[in-house]
Formats: structure tokens, C-alpha cells, sequence
């Protein structure tokens, strides 16, 4: 991040139409850059046309959501994968969002991995190199939107790609700068006024603060809240109002770069 410009991202279509009316919608009029299921975790196929274009008409940015294929699981369950298993994985999924946005005249600018297949692609380095550099070989110009202080952006990094930095509003972190599990109480943070506060000590001190205390001093970029948290909607709004007291302005990801 820098000291005037931050960007503010949610996963949005992932659920049924009255979710999206209910928090999509609203979501939308907050945040700059929307990573927009593909269908493999949850959501469906008219849903998601209409975040799309619920995208192009509020200028927010559009991502693919990646995940495994797990719908049963919300994409929040780890599986096997192999090297062929995760390109078709990949490409089924980013060229399903490539041709959603053509209907709209518009295009994807970024990938953020979902759920498990983020979280296994944080620790698990030979993961997070596959992702990367099929990325790298086929759709260079994307932008990675990837955890702060994850072996994800590291690689992500090193391959040369545009890497967004993200810390996450909504969730708690473990001192090696992990998420919380969501098993664990009180990981999901699902008051506007903590998370709200959760953010604003990040950003005060560049760092991500562990539930525990620990200050991890990282750069990041962008602010993520998952749709799906209770009282999202609201949360949205309290990080809109630090941000201007702040003197921060909000930013598409590609904005930033």
C-alpha cells in the first residue's frame, strides 16, 4: 500500500439471487474490485452474468475466483491435485470468466485462488509455483491478488507478475501471519466496529497483526472482505468511512499499477 491509495476487493457470485440483491448489490457500491466465482465453488450461471455486469456499471474491477472444483464443501475443502488436474482446473475456470465479460465488452484483470486452494497455495510452495507460472506462460497480464507474507505472493513475485498484497478485514491472524483457522472462536470477525478497528491498526502499522499481537511488518494493497460474513454489508461500510478519515483513497487493482 501507499499512504494515500489502497484498493478494497470482495468475493462476490457466489451465492443465489437473493444473496446477490441482499449483499452483492450493496457490496458493490463499496468496494473497487470484485473476484467473482466461476462457478466451481458455489453461485450460478445467471448470478454471476448479473455481477458482472453489476461490475461494468459501478467501475469496480473484475478477477476470477478460482477454486477447486467443490461446491458440496463451498470450495473450503482440500483435495489432491496433480500438475495437469490444476491446469485444466485453471483454464476452465479463467477462460469461463473471459467469455462472461466479453458479453459485456469489458475484461478480467485479475485471479485470486478461493477457499482451500488459496490456503494450500500459501504453505504449500510447489502449488503456489504451478498457479504462478501457468499463469505466467498463459494469461501474463493478470494481476495476482494474493495473502501478504504467503508463499503465494512470494512466487507470484518472482515469476515477475503484477502482485497485489492483500490483508483481510474480516478474519483473525496467526503469529507466522496466517489466517486463523475458522474452527477456532472468534476468527471470523463479524462486528463492524472490531473490524474496523482490526483494519485501521494494519494500516497504521503497515503490518499484520496477529491475534496474538505479534506486529509482522509487510507492505499490502488491498482490503478484502468476504461476502459471506455475517454482517458484511455493514463491515463494508465502516472500512469506507476509515478510509476517507483517513485521507485514503480507493482504487481499482488495476489503478495500482
Amino acid at each position: 500500500m501507499t499512504v494515500n491509495k489502497i484498493n478494497f476487493n470482495s468475493d462476490l457470485g457466489e451465492q443465489d439471487e437473493f444473496f446477490f440483491n441482499k449483499v452483492d448489490k450493496p457490496l458493490l457500491k463499496q468496494i473497487n474490485s470484485a473476484n467473482v466465482s466461476c462457478l466451481f465453488h458455489g453461485g450460478y450461471h445467471d448470478v454471476v452474468k448479473k455481477a458482472v455486469h453489476e461490475c461494468q456499471k459501478q467501475g469496480v474491477s473484475i478477477g476470477a475466483h478460482v477454486s477447486f472444483n467443490d461446491k458440496e464443501n463451498f470450495g473450503r475443502k482440500i483435495h489432491s491435485w496433480n500438475k495437469q488436474s490444476l491446469h485444466d482446473l485453471l483454464s476452465k475456470q479463467i477462460q469461463f470468466m473471459i467469455d462472461i465479460t466479453k458479453d459485456f465488452h469489458i475484461s478480467i484483470s485479475h485471479l485470486k485462488p478461493h477457499g482451500a486452494l488459496n490456503t494450500l497455495a500459501c504453505r504449500d510452495e510447489d502449488l503456489a509455483y504451478e498457479i504462478t507460472s501457468f499463469i505466467n506462460e498463459f494469461y501474463p497480464n493478470l494481476i495476482i491478488l494474493a495473502p501478504s507474507l504467503s508463499l503465494l505472493a512470494d512466487a507470484s513475485q518472482n515469476e515477475g507478475l503484477q502482485t497485489a498484497l492483500e490483508v483481510f478485514v474480516d478474519r483473525t491472524y496467526e503469529d507466522d501471519g496466517s489466517l486463523s483457522p475458522r474452527s477456532i472462536q472468534g476468527a471470523v470477525i463479524q462486528d463492524p466496529i472490531l473490524s474496523q478497528r482490526h483494519i485501521k491498526k494494519m494500516i497504521t502499522e503497515r503490518a499484520i497483526i496477529s491475534r496474538n499481537g505479534l506486529i509482522l511488518k509487510t507492505p499490502f494493497h488491498s482490503i478484502c472482505l468476504h461476502s459471506d460474513t455475517p454482517n458484511s454489508v455493514e463491515i463494508s461500510k465502516q472500512i469506507c468511512i476509515l478510509l476517507q478519515s483517513m485521507n485514503i483513497e480507493q482504487k481499482t487493482l488495476p489503478e495500482l499499477f
